[in-house]
């Protein structure tokens, strides 16, 4: 029930978008396992996917926003620091993924700041990279699933964690016979 879904990195391995032969031979056996059992209509989706999405201020891609197709991270203050330069061409907020971690960065005053809080306000004359965390496999040592909810109204970002099966989605992804580490890691959080 999205509005918007954009292209990540897997999606567009399997999708025939990207390069993935520098994969392990794990990850490649998954991709491999899911372009087999994807419809032609599937195919047809992931293929139509956009990189990035933006609403008014609001930026929306899955790895870093200066080269979306490369699906460099953002999860430490050295790669946000790396945005500087570009600083006026992002949106007031991008969301990312790709890290499945929840860290969020404020750019502003010529400083780039970690912003540590479950809940914080976006502050004007500053530019914020949110990396929202993993619905589905989190990797932050928190097996909850995670996402945010930001009232542009009020202007705060506020990540939220819920409690999933994770006995269910561990059993499908052995029962698929891929590899036991996929599975496993989803109720370490890792």
């Amino acid at each position: 029930m999205a509005e918007v879904t954009l292209l990540g990195n897997h999606d567009a391995a399997v999708a025939g978008r990207m390069d993935y032969s520098y994969y392990y031979d794990a990850a490649r056996h998954a991709l491999d396992w899911s372009a087999n059992v994807l419809t032609d209509e599937n195919m047809a989706w992931l293929r139509s996917l956009p990189y990035t999405y933006r609403i008014g201020d609001v930026g929306f891609c899955h790895g870093s926003p200066i080269d979306p197709k490369a699906y460099e991270y953002i999860f430490a203050l050295e790669q946000a620091r790396e945005l500087t330069p570009y600083v006026a061409e992002l949106p007031e907020v991008t969301f990312i993924g790709h890290s499945h971690l929840c860290r969020a960065f404020a750019i502003g005053n010529g400083e780039v700041n970690d912003v540590v809080a479950q809940k914080f306000g976006i502050r004007r004359g500053y530019k914020y990279i949110i990396s929202v965390g993993s619905v589905g496999q989190p990797r932050d040592y928190d097996n909850r699933a995670c996402f945010v909810i930001c009232d542009t109204d009020a202007r705060t970002v506020e990540y939220v964690r819920v409690e999933y099966d994770i006995e269910t989605s561990a059993q499908k992804i052995f029962d698929a016979d891929l590899a036991l580490n996929f599975g496993k890691r989803l109720f370490l959080g890792v």
